[in-house]
């Protein structure tokens, strides 16, 4: 593609884009920062535990108790155990891909959702810059890529509070103002418990009160939605309560209520050094966008967005109430999560998506005045810096990780990226507004954060994954090498393992010996356990020993033992 016409492309995205370039420029930063290398490495930190459930659902056919090994696991909804149970479907397989995109999908719904719907009080231009700010923030980029909770969990909850502060900025009420957001809620319940509905509501309620509509909240829609978010949880916890046990649906109640009620008090962990950083972690989480957020109290909102029809004073007031409002409850459930005792930085990830939109709504509505003018100048400046140090990354490709297919492609993508960026850099400013210019910063820094990912993904990731000697992986191949190909393993379950994963599909758990087959053979259990096991004398019939000692990457040691006598190969 020709300079002129890149240069003409990066001028009209950053002045006046159509909704169509705001979705497209959205979705191409995603997929350059969130697909590269996704499924390259290994799972780890919890992801195995979310995709070891989705393994049994297939293949035992119950989607309605999750499990790890046999045990029924609910310490969380199985909202992200279906969604890779179902891709594995989709793909017919198990990937690491598989695993992960679940994630991935949600943090781009949310990003194509900001941009449909806040330009209904920002603008196309200020929808746009507030989806690059929330796709590029560390937060997001660390846990949009993972087979985690927060991924689904940021994704729901953030779209609930676009969605109802489009609809309530048109001056929508009734069930139209309440019905996507109940559903949507009633997902988020469904992935980690009800700890979202804080942040919705610590958001909305400020909003209410600074617009004076909080008359909304007690009329029948919101009764009613409430209803519908607890029916559409109660459709799968009902039935899993009596499914799972001997100690009745109220037992696996009063769990469940011990789990959400364990996260405001100090528990066992309990640190004050830990604590104390909660705040500035949070912070640091939103880099590099950290530094913009002093401007959320240097401006007020002002004019209207660029972009949107004119209308009544009425609308200029729900603007300021948005701002106003979502601000103040954004100070306020983050202090709350932050001072909990046993509170974490990750437990306030849903709301990171209302500082993306008010920084867009700054850019779009508020008076430049002199330190948002000064802050645009250094941006400019650092941004050219960036600019240098993703030029010599993407060039670095082929070096750090080789001459293939993969490395070769990333080069080609990366460079057409940083021509982009360079362009859009270059491009003279003149009679550019405020807004304008801001756009286009944002463009340049959410092109060089793609850039990186795309290094990252093609490069790095692969050569770090070649030199792991001691992941989940690696234990559990050396384990199955010393086992007759399609043999059964019995594992005992008194720990779970992250390697569990890649022994799967031919694993059966046990917690007690009683539940071992006369036909077993194989058995995995930890060392310490393996002699009390071995002389125990219901199984003291055929002969078992010890067949390897593997240590997995924990150093924990765990024995492979085999069981003499014809077993039919289990």
């Amino acid at each position: 593609m020709p300079l002129l016409s890149i240069a003409q492309i990066a001028r009209q995205v950053t002045t006046r884009p159509t909704l169509v370039q705001g979705l497209l420029i959205t979705g191409l930063v995603w997929a350059a920062i969130y697909l590269p290398g996704l499924g390259s490495v290994e799972l780890k930190h919890e992801e195995p535990r979310r995709a070891l459930p989705a393994v049994h659902m297939i293949a035992s056919g119950d989607w309605l108790v999750p499990r790890v090994g046999e045990v029924p696991y609910l310490r969380k909804p199985p909202l992200l155990n279906w969604l890779i149970a179902g891709m594995f479907k989709l793909t017919e397989g198990r990937s690491e891909w598989a695993v992960r995109f679940p994630s991935v999908l949600a943090t781009l719904v949310l990003a194509l959702g900001i941009v449909i719907n806040s330009r209904q009080w920002i603008g196309s231009l200020g929808g746009l810059l507030a989806s690059i700010f929330f796709l590029t923030n560390l937060a997001v980029l660390e846990s949009g890529r993972l087979a985690e909770l927060e991924a689904v969990y940021i994704s729901v909850t953030g779209l609930a509070l676009v969605i109802w502060l489009a609809k309530w900025y048109r001056g929508i009420t009734g069930l139209r103002l309440w019905l996507w957001p109940a559903v949507l809620l009633a997902l988020g319940l469904l992935t980690k418990g009800p700890t979202h509905l804080i942040f919705f509501y610590g958001v909305i309620i400020p909003v209410l009160i600074w617009g004076k509509d909080m008359k909304l909240l007690g009329r029948p829609a919101h009764g009613f939605a409430v209803l519908l978010m607890l029916v559409i949880f109660s459709l799968w916890a009902i039935p899993c309560s009596f499914a799972v046990g001997q100690q009745g649906p109220l037992g696996v109640w009063q769990f469940w209520i011990h789990q959400i009620t364990s996260r405001a008090s100090e528990g066992e962990a309990f640190r004050v050094q830990t604590w104390l950083l909660n705040f500035p972690q949070t912070l640091k989480n939103f880099l590099p966008w950290t530094p913009l957020l002093i401007l959320l109290w240097t401006s007020g909102i002002e004019s209207r967005a660029d972009g949107v029809t004119e209308g009544i004073a009425s609308d200029r007031l729900r603007a300021q109430a948005i701002f106003y409002g979502a601000r103040l409850g954004m100070v306020i459930t983050c202090l709350l999560m932050c001072l909990l005792p046993s509170g974490s930085p990750r437990y306030i990830y849903p709301l990171f998506v209302v500082p993306c939109l008010l920084l867009g709504q700054v850019f779009v509505q508020a008076k430049i005045n002199r330190l948002m003018h000064g802050y645009l100048k250094s941006w400019h400046w650092i941004n050219a810096v960036l600019l240098v140090a993703g030029a010599l990354a993407v060039l670095a490709i082929p070096f750090i990780g080789g001459i293939n297919a993969g490395s070769l492609l990333g080069l080609a993508i990366g460079i057409g990226t940083m021509v982009l960026a360079w362009v859009t850099q270059r491009l003279p400013e003149g009679e550019l507004k405020p807004i304008e210019r801001a756009a286009r910063r944002t463009l340049i820094t959410g092109l060089v954060f793609a850039a990186g990912m795309i290094t990252y993904g093609t490069a790095i990731v692969p050569r770090v994954d070649a030199m792991s000697t001691n992941g989940f992986r690696e234990v559990a191949a050396r384990i199955r090498k010393e086992l007759p190909a399609g043999a059964i393993l019995w594992v005992q379950e008194n720990e779970y393992k992250p390697f569990w994963y890649y022994l799967e599909p031919d694993v059966r758990y046990f917690l007690s010996i009683s539940d071992i087959p006369a036909d077993a053979r194989y058995f995995l259990l930890p060392e310490a356990a393996a002699p009390a096991f071995a002389a125990d004398p219901r199984l003291t019939e055929r002969h078992l020993h010890a067949v390897a000692q593997v240590v997995d990457g924990e150093k924990e040691r765990f024995s492979v033992m085999e069981r003499d006598g014809e077993a039919g190969g289990q």
